[in-house]
């Protein structure tokens, strides 16, 4: 009698060889079919990078950033540092982690940073982190200053800002006395030289925006969700002097406005735009725009509001005066 073990053991032994070439030849096509699409640095380029897993997307991300970094390499200004870092460096994280790395050695007031130990932690600290790609490409979509891959990796303070807190968000969550005292001190060097004070505890989702960045203040309990944006002289606070759970839940595909305040542990539901210098202490529904104090709008409550958000998308809230 015939095995069923014995059939399916042949069936592999013949088909496996079939399958490897058919994947093979998928995975050739596919990555020509990469090199060939514009993934430049426009908003047409992000988007079709966004298509891709991130891992595919980092590596053409990389691809992309070398091509713009080669260019410049004899610059008189540019050529040393794109050499020492971007052309120098195995893939994103290696040539984030020596950029980030060079920023928190500088000397400014005696407390600078081993270089050597401060890219051995951001390596360390972003390795296999995706939430880097994903803020290049957020960049490049929604800050229109943002012009190249090279310029947001090597010259936007946010973005810097950004890698080294989740690093210290790595050694934070150890448990381990030594990394506990590296990452505060890893946060007091990126408040000194960014002035960007982001608690090593806070939790920052990918795709995230800090434009200008200064004064941005995050508490260690604060969560921000996926493609968020957030202006200068943001704060998400917290409430009190207990340890407890005191900071804002912020949801995705926020946006906050230059100088706005949260305050304590409310809840931001996903889509909201929380306008310029709002003060912000009660749960917002998805969706709902805050201005001034705890004041909610609906973009969606009549057919005059729905027009006056078509025509003026940015500054519609600054006209309303009162909710009914």
């Amino acid at each position: 009698s015939i095995k069923i073990e014995d059939l399916l053991r042949d069936a592999v032994m013949v088909y496996s060889p079939l399958l490897r070439g058919r994947r093979a030849l998928f995975g050739v096509l596919r990555r020509r079919l990469s090199e060939s699409m514009d993934v430049s640095a426009s908003v047409l380029g992000t988007q079709m990078l966004s298509g891709f897993s991130w891992v595919e997307r980092d590596s053409l991300l990389w691809q992309r950033l070398r091509e713009e970094a080669f260019k410049v390499r004899d610059d008189p200004m540019l050529g040393e540092i794109v050499k020492e870092t971007i052309l120098e460096a195995d893939g994103l994280v290696d040539a984030v982690a020596l950029i980030v790395a060079r920023k928190l050695s500088r000397d400014i007031v005696g407390t600078r940073m081993n270089r050597v130990g401060a890219e051995q932690i951001l390596r360390d600290g972003l390795s296999g982190d995706e939430r880097i790609g994903a803020d290049v490409i957020a960049i490049m979509s929604r800050d229109p200053a943002a012009v190249s891959y090279l310029q947001v990796v090597l010259f936007l303070k946010g973005f810097h800002a950004v890698q080294a807190q989740r690093c210290a968000r790595r050694m934070f969550l150890s448990g381990e006395r030594t990394a506990e005292h590296e990452c505060f001190a890893l946060q007091d060097r990126v408040n000194e030289i960014f002035h960007v004070d982001v608690h090593p505890g806070a939790d920052l989702g990918g795709g995230l925006l800090l434009d200008h960045a200064t004064s941005v203040v995050i508490g260690e309990t604060a969560k921000v969700g996926r493609d968020c944006t957030l202006l200068h002289g943001v704060t998400l606070g917290g409430t009190g002097k207990a340890r407890t759970d005191r900071h804002p839940k912020i949801g995705n595909r926020v946006t906050i406005g230059a100088g706005a305040t949260i305050v304590g542990n409310v809840s931001v539901g996903d889509d909201v735009t929380i306008g310029s210098q709002a003060v912000v202490s009660t749960n917002v529904p998805a969706g709902l725009t805050v201005v001034g104090q705890n004041m909610l709008l609906n973009p969606k409550t009549s057919t005059s509001r729905k027009e006056a958000v078509k025509q003026r998308p940015k500054t519609w809230y600054y006209e309303v005066t009162s909710e009914a």
